[in-house]
């Protein structure tokens, strides 16, 4: 299914009431598509804030596109804070650029650089409950990625789809199925981008951080993401996965 029937399975869903079965796949579907939004886009997830318990505010992320989205959700809940628990917490837009927020989110900036992202935004999906909120973050290798007027209202549109998603019957069980496909999937990704990494060490005796610099700078220069690089990489040397 190409990205375009991605999308019209998307919208149909949300016309109509669906199963918990089918709502597991159609986060998962959906997390993939804001992972692809723009050329330099690169991972998306969804987090879920709820301060319905004893022991205070709490962030998770049910929902990924990869280990890479995972992560930088979890910096953030390290920290204390960023841009996805600030869109969950305030129900606002939140748009991050590594060069210039970096005194407004020093933990998160410092784990996005340092995973070469350079932007993202975070888009607020109200729950319907007054200890619950949630948002649906985007991440992306360069600067700016979702300024664009385009970028801009696909990642609107994504957001109200999976905002009647989360908000249909039986949802959080739909998110804990879908939080189990994220793993596997995220398993897969990193272990394409730790072949085609290999390869690159091997036809140009790089340490495996410059690997990585290499992948970002294609993805840069041919406006492609970095796994589409990858998954070049791998079946160009016919590395068996």
């Amino acid at each position: 299914m190409n990205a375009q029937e991605q999308w019209r399975a998307l919208l149909r869903a949300t016309s109509q009431p669906a199963a918990s079965a089918e709502l597991a796949g159609l986060l998962q579907q959906a997390v993939r598509l804001g992972s692809q939004l723009t050329p330099e886009a690169v991972s998306c997830s969804i987090t879920e804030m709820d301060g319905g318990n004893t022991r205070g505010v709490a962030y998770r992320t049910p929902v990924y596109s990869d280990q890479l989205a995972l992560d930088l959700d979890r910096a953030q809940y390290q920290a204390g804070d960023g841009p996805c628990m600030a869109a969950a917490r305030e129900q606002q837009r939140q748009n991050f650029d590594a060069t210039v927020d970096g005194t407004r989110f020093p933990g998160f900036t410092e784990a996005a650089i340092g995973r070469g992202v350079r932007s993202s935004i975070s888009l607020p999906l109200p729950l319907g409950s007054p200890h619950r909120s949630a948002a649906i973050n985007l991440y992306a290798s360069s600067r700016h990625a979702f300024e664009a007027e385009q970028p801009r209202a696909a990642a609107d549109l994504l957001a109200r789809c999976v905002s009647i998603l989360l908000n249909s019957d039986d949802a959080s069980r739909a998110a804990e199925k879908a939080a189990d496909a994220s793993l596997q999937a995220a398993r897969a990704r990193a272990r394409l981008i730790a072949d085609a990494e290999a390869v690159l060490m091997a036809t140009h005796s790089v340490d495996r951080p410059d690997a990585m610099a290499i992948l970002i700078r294609r993805s840069k220069a041919e406006r492609r993401s970095v796994f589409q690089i990858a998954a070049e990489l791998v079946a160009t040397e016919g590395v068996t996965r």
